[in-house]
């Protein structure tokens, strides 16, 4: 299968054709001879993306030769005309033009060049740190990045660009998840998420759906959809211990460091920022049409020797022979429309600066209906410093709003498995009908009548406190409060539900709320002398998490119409209750010498204590070091391998910790009983008490070159790093004897992630009005489980094997279908004449990707700009057949691949004869999907994953300070040779929609 269409473009051509007007110059003003020639003096300032003034700024005239440098505060003065460019440019930032028109002050912001390792400053965490003195493996998006993808959730900005960095999407639905794995899953039970932190504020990675209802809602929300795309500055990913091990036992995963933009020194900016677009599934599979439908159904009882009648055959007796429906089209065959707005206002004075920014995005959907996803963001920040800089504040606070009226049924599946002559599902006076009765396929269109609504409010914010007492010495204190609330209502009126089974009206409603809150005292002492540079940083976390959450379910409604009143039911059920604290404190400190700018040692530590632990066992240590060789600062080198312009060697080892398990595992639980017994309820045990079990160690080994050539104009990172994790947190099976399925202990297997890492970055042109650069990563992942005591003989021995990865699947070998019977066969490894588990489970799959990476390309000539990205993974994955429990031949329509079919003796094919009933051809079909190895196929695929064209106005052509026109493009193609939906998500559910987007960037 070959993904290659475009479909959807052609009705952007209105659009297009707006915008290329509305890029046109405006009129030329009338211009007196003496605005024209007459020189005016031009002022301002230049400063960097944090605002921080830029002394030494080489500013000139373009094509005159005369200009100016910018002083130490950043300020500079010389005299132009009107019609003159002014061109700045600093060693570690992009050269920026701005021509001079009726402006007599010209602020100026310049954006630091990536390729300039020497200035590039990388935000650690609790410190910054220059890209070239940093001794951890660090990985780094920027604004200008995260600005070119139509996305609503910062995960799917990361999505292919960083180096051991995999982001999976797991839904097309609005405002569905993502799963992210750094550096490969450590922990074969405990959690695996990474730690994020939000302008210094831990984030939880929870899913909200855990604080909603029963129901498995098609798009479970992650709370960083809370954070709008657009209101970030960077996002940090921090990998290896150098980098992790201040955060301890949070960062066994690695930490996604966010940082939101904040205001910048200067004249007063407002911005907006409108876009909209559409987006489409864009990939259905090939399905049989009402012939092929009905030839494979009557072709199926043949095979059984079983004759149709009006009850097991409704399909081929009553139902129209001639009716065709497509429900891949009726179902998610629609257009889902985007609106993203934002306008944000910040500037202030060198000793205070401001930003406030505002957001308002909806997305709809592809299914039938009017749903939609809403989130209203704003953000703000305040920063201050004192005349002397003695003492600063920094204040941040962010809040979202977030609205899902959205179906409570992803349609994806039924929209495969719908039979295509299926009769209307709607009657002429609106109600619904129920052919499909017993079939166990519902309605789709009830699903558009249960009532479906959630509201989740989030609130972060941090506040950041600095004084410097004496010279080189800085107290600072951090503190951050995260609040998420959220409401869930789901209905189930009478109408959407089948009358032959007694239909009864219900509703369920459920409330939750996590709150955390976080102060963190840190006092850092950096000294300089001769060729010395000596940084020593301490600190303390003091953290409290709590999570409450109420679930009710309601009948006995008089009527529909109330269903979202729980006060109109007859009974009103508490289902869940709960109520967890978790509590975390910590000291850590690091100390980082620097020796001529050439040999960095770094040494991090960190003693956590989590409540999760029972006593005794609530405190570990862990740390890092870390050491960079700047190799290209010898003089060898600079003699004798001037082609080298960088070069640097670095080592680190470290351990870190995980704590990702449940609160209170480590005691004996009861829960209440689900029915009173004589009137009262009861209690029952539902956990024993474990006080040993303890954290999980995670040993990071990691050694990297970075090398430069032609002024960095090529530019190279080879890594390698090996991760493994022992005192495995694992739930343990018991005896049935015992009354407990398990019990949460350690076990030292030990679990090895290991792999290389490469990134290239190259300026192919730079011919002043043209440039050309690129970028590239690639990473080569391998997962093994090295040790697993007594293996064999527990429970999960038909699923690990020591030596081989924790993804690897064991399964039964499809050798084909039987000529001679037509059903699947398997091979029988054992030898004992009997297929069966876990004896012949020896077929081994793995579903680790071999690699993955992405490949950009930017283009600028003069004020266009276009980037190109693709992204790539090698993998096997779960195909069609694993999603779909019938047989071919059921009442269920089937891929058109399925007409390779055996239908005579003789005949050879890898698709089994088709089957209505109980007999071998279903059992061998169940057998091999729950246990065969045809469920798996090839996976991989490269995706054109995003396209963006930006147009910029010259800001002497128009009414504003600057004006940009951009088109861009998500999942535009997807090259693959996988057998479903998409080879990314693997799933039968939606999979992630192709999105065009147009808008419009306006600096007033």
């Amino acid at each position: 299968m070959k993904n290659t269409t475009l479909a959807g473009l052609s009705c952007w051509c209105p659009i297009t054709i707006a915008l290329i007007l509305l890029s046109l110059p405006l009129p030329a003003m009338a211009l007196s001879p003496l605005q024209i020639d007459t020189q005016h003096q031009v002022t301002g300032t230049v400063t960097d993306s944090n605002g921080e003034p830029l002394g030494g700024v080489n500013i000139v005239v373009s094509g005159k030769g005369q200009g100016t440098i910018s002083g130490f505060d950043g300020s500079y003065t010389l005299t132009a005309i009107a019609q003159d460019t002014l061109v700045y440019s600093f060693v570690g930032f992009k050269t920026k033009k701005e021509r001079v028109g009726e402006r007599l002050t010209l602020n100026v912001v310049l954006q630091e060049d990536v390729m300039a390792l020497g200035e590039v400053t990388v935000n650690a965490g609790y410190y910054t740190v220059k890209e070239k003195e940093r001794t951890g493996s660090i990985s780094r998006i920027r604004a200008e990045d995260i600005g070119k993808q139509p996305v609503s959730n910062p995960l799917a900005a990361m999505q292919g660009r960083m180096p051991g960095v995999e982001v999976v999407q797991s839904t097309g639905v609005p405002g569905g998840g993502f799963q992210v794995r750094i550096r490969g899953q450590n922990s074969i039970a405990a959690g695996n998420d990474p730690l994020y932190i939000v302008d210094g504020v831990p984030f939880t990675s929870e899913s909200v759906a855990s604080l909603g209802l029963s129901i498995t809602h098609p798009a479970t929300i992650t709370p960083l959809t809370a954070i709008n795309p657009a209101d970030i500055e960077s996002i940090e990913v921090l990998k290896d211990a150098d980098a992790t091990a201040i955060y301890g036992s949070r960062g066994a995963n690695g930490v996604v460091l966010i940082t939101t933009k904040k205001g910048k020194a200067g004249k007063t900016s407002v911005e907006v920022n409108m876009q909209t677009g559409t987006g489409q599934v864009a990939h259905t599979m090939k399905l049989l049409n009402t012939p092929q439908y009905l030839d494979m159904r009557r072709e199926a009882f043949a095979n059984d020797g079983v004759t149709p009648t009006e009850t097991n055959a409704p399909d081929l007796l009553l139902w129209a022979p001639n009716r065709y429906t497509n429900w891949q089209k009726e179902l998610i065959g629609g257009t889902a429309y985007t609106t993203d707005a934002r306008l944000s206002v910040s500037g202030g004075s060198e000793n205070t600066r401001f930003s406030v920014r505002g957001g308002y995005y909806k997305e709809t959907t592809v299914f039938p209906g009017d749903f939609d996803y809403q989130r209203m963001s704003l953000q703000s920040s305040l920063n201050h410093t004192s005349a002397n800089e003695k003492f600063g504040i920094s204040l941040t606070m962010g809040f979202t709003r977030e609205e899902s009226d959205l179906l409570p049924q992803d349609l994806t599946e039924l929209a495969l498995s719908l039979p295509p002559n299926v009769p209307d599902l709607i009657n002429a006076d609106g109600s619904f009908s129920f052919p499909l009765s017993g079939s166990g396929l519902p309605n789709p269109y009830t699903y558009t009548k249960r009532k479906y609504h959630k509201t989740t409010g989030n609130f972060i914010s941090n506040t950041t406190l600095r004084y410097v007492p004496v010279n080189d010495l800085t107290a600072k204190v951090n503190f951050g409060y995260t609040e998420m609330q959220s409401n869930e209502t789901t209905t189930s009126p009478r109408m959407v539900q089948d009358p032959a089974f007694n239909p009864v009206a219900s509703a369920e409603y459920a409330d939750g709320k996590v709150r955390s809150w976080i102060i963190e005292p840190q006092v850092e002492y950096q000294k300089k002398w001769s060729n010395h540079t000596l940084s020593v940083l301490c600190g303390a976390t003091f953290q409290e998490n709590f999570r409450e959450r109420t679930r009710f379910r309601a009948t006995g409604f008089t009527s529909d119409a109330l269903l979202e009143n729980i006060n109109a039911a007859a009974e009103v059920m508490v289902e869940d209750r709960e109520y967890v604290q978790y509590r975390y404190h910590a000291v850590f400190g690091r100390i980082n010498y620097n020796w001529k700018d050439k040999y960095i040692f770094n040494l991090t530590g960190r003693r956590d204590g989590s409540s999760r632990f029972g006593p005794g066992k609530r405190f570990s240590n862990f740390g890092a070091v870390g050491v960079a060789w700047l190799f290209s600062e010898e003089n060898f080198f600079e003699k004798h391998l001037s082609f080298l312009s960088y070069g640097k060697l670095r080592v680190s080892y470290g351990v870190t910790g995980n704590d990702q398990i449940g609160d209170y595992e480590f005691l004996d639980t009861f829960s209440l009983t689900s029915y009173p017994y004589q009137g009262n309820i009861g209690l029952y045990p539902t956990r024993l008490f474990n006080p040993d079990f303890a954290w999980e160690r995670n040993r990071k080994l990691e050694g990297a070159l970075d090398l430069g050539f032609m002024q960095d104009r090529i530019f190279l990172r080879v890594g390698y790093y090996r991760n493994r994790s022992d005192n495995q947190l694992i739930s343990l099976p018991l005896p049935p004897s015992i009354g407990f399925a398990s019990i949460r202990s350690n076990l030292p297997a030990l679990v090895q992630n290991a792999g290389w890492e490469f990134e290239l970055q190259t300026t192919n042109l730079n011919l002043g009005s043209f440039s050309w650069k690129t970028s590239a990563n690639l990473t080569i992942p391998r997962n093994k489980l090295l040790r697993y005591p007594d293996l064999e003989s527990s429970v999960l021995a038909h699923r690990y094997e020591v030596g081989k990865s924790l993804f690897v699947q064991k399964r039964l070998h499809y050798t084909g279908v039987n000529p001679d019977t037509g059903v699947y066969q398997f091979e029988d490894v054992n030898g004992d004449g009997v297929i069966s588990t876990p004896g012949d489970l020896q077929a081994l799959h793995e579903l680790n990707p071999d690699y993955f990476g992405g490949l950009n390309n930017s283009l600028e000539y003069k004020n266009c700009r276009l980037d190109i990205f693709f992204q790539f993974v090698k993998q096997e994955g779960r195909n069609y057949f694993y999603h779909v429990a019938s047989p071919p031949g059921f009442m269920r329509n089937s891929p058109h691949r399925v007409l390779e079919r055996w239908q005579q003796e003789g005949d050879v094919t890898d698709i089994q004869k088709f089957t209505q009933g109980s007999g071998e051809a279903r059992t061998a079909y169940l057998t091999n999907r729950n246990n065969g190895d045809f469920i798996f196929g090839d996976a991989s695929f490269i995706r054109l994953k995003n396209i963006s064209f930006s147009y910029y106005i010259p800001s002497g052509n128009t009414l504003f300070q600057n004006a940009r026109l951009y088109v861009q493009g998500q999942n535009l193609l997807t090259f693959t040779n996988y057998f479903g939906l998409d080879p990314e998500s693997q799933s039968s559910g939606l999979p992630p929609l192709r999105i065009i987007m147009a808008g419009v960037q306006l600096n007033l």
